[in-house]
């Protein structure tokens, strides 16, 4: 199969980490009210079922509508009339054109953007918190032959081939 790309995404940061966060918040809510998804029952098909024709069954059916964080028009007023468009911001004074390599977007409107990527976005500033899965402190342990309180325990990288040490170990 192949696939043709007509044009390459370019995005505002700050913006598709907003979005993303709405739609993970929505999904999240759409699947625990299964209005859009419903549970696959097993067997999917039946032996003696035919297969589905897709110009019959599903040519004219219309998609549902789209799954999205309804906004509120004074709360996220800053961003509310242009936050789901396919090119945000594209033709505005905030952008430089139509690459979107440089931005710069005033203050309200980077507020709101913070606020509505909250979920994604972690609060924990401390960088230790993060030592279990950091590879720096990996390296660092596996180098020195150490081993990180409730992480893994690394062979050494290089054992010591001293002969004055062979009777220690039988």
């Amino acid at each position: 199969a192949i696939t043709f790309v007509n044009e390459t995404p370019k995005v505002i940061e700050p913006v598709y980490v907003a979005q993303w966060a709405t739609m993970w918040i929505m999904m999240r809510r759409e699947k625990r009210d299964r209005r859009h998804f419903k549970r696959m029952r097993f067997p999917p098909f039946d032996d003696e079922e035919p297969p589905l024709d897709y110009a019959d069954n599903l040519l004219d059916v219309d998609p549902l509508e789209a799954i999205e964080l309804e906004l509120d028009e004074d709360e996220d007023s800053a961003v509310y009339e242009w936050f789901y468009d396919h090119n945000p911001l594209k033709h505005t004074k905030f952008i430089n054109g139509d690459s979107y390599r440089k931005w710069q977007v005033p203050l309200p409107i980077m507020a709101t953007l913070y606020r509505l990527a909250g979920q994604l976005l972690s609060d924990l500033t401390d960088k230790n918190y993060f030592y279990l899965f950091e590879q720096k402190s990996f390296f660092t342990a596996k180098a020195l032959n150490m081993c990180i309180p409730g992480g893994p325990k690394f062979e050494p990288l290089y054992r010591d081939m001293d002969k004055a040490d062979e009777d220690w170990n039988e």
